[in-house]
């Protein structure tokens, strides 16, 4: 064999190596991005969610329609996020950023621009109690920070708490990716 065809069976070798190890691979990068994306909700949805209610004095009556989830005049006064961190952090993911602009927006706009927050943070029930505790908290304190260095938000108008995995969603799994979850709850004016 000459040289000429020794280099072309080599670099054949190669090529046939590289793609083996592609092909090896496809199945873990599979199961590592079993996370399906994140979903955004929009700011015009986050503002009418967290909208508070009008002041209307009904003397301690209010009939909403069957099924109603929100408040006369305004939202629920609470909204659920997917916000993401990095696995066992408190460090905000980059498929977060969207959410998390869709959510200074709706902050800073002038339909909530005098009411107060809280930033609730969740967990699922992978891992010890106290662990996933202090998680929360430093994920809900991460979203918190996140909103004023970035939006200019005063300080005043949002609180941060942590839950852990003492309050599951009921209809998934303690485990479950849907129990890790950031919610954004409208305070009541002081």
């Amino acid at each position: 064999m000459n040289s000429t065809a020794r280099v072309c069976h080599a670099a054949a070798a190669a090529a046939q190596l590289l793609a083996l190890v592609l092909l090896s691979n496809a199945p873990m990068q599979v199961a590592v991005a079993d996370e399906p994306p994140p979903a955004v909700i929009d700011s015009s949805t986050i503002i009418r969610s967290l909208k508070p209610a009008d002041n209307v004095s009904t003397r301690g009556l209010e009939i909403q329609p069957a099924g109603a989830d929100t408040a006369p005049g305004g939202g629920s006064g609470k909204i659920t996020l997917d916000i993401r961190f990095g696995n066992d952090s408190d460090r905000l993911t980059q498929a977060t950023e969207t959410q998390l602009t869709a959510l200074g927006s709706a902050l800073s706009s002038p339909e909530l621009a005098s009411a107060r927050f809280l930033i609730a943070g969740h967990t699922s029930a992978t891992g010890a109690a106290e662990h996933n505790q202090r998680l929360s908290e430093a994920r809900a304190r991460a979203v918190r920070t996140y909103l004023i260095e970035h939006f200019h938000l005063a300080a005043r108008r949002i609180e941060a708490a942590g839950y852990g995995s003492s309050r599951p969603l009921p209809n998934f799994p303690p485990n479950a990716l849907q129990q890790r979850r950031v919610e954004i709850i409208t305070l009541p004016n002081s």
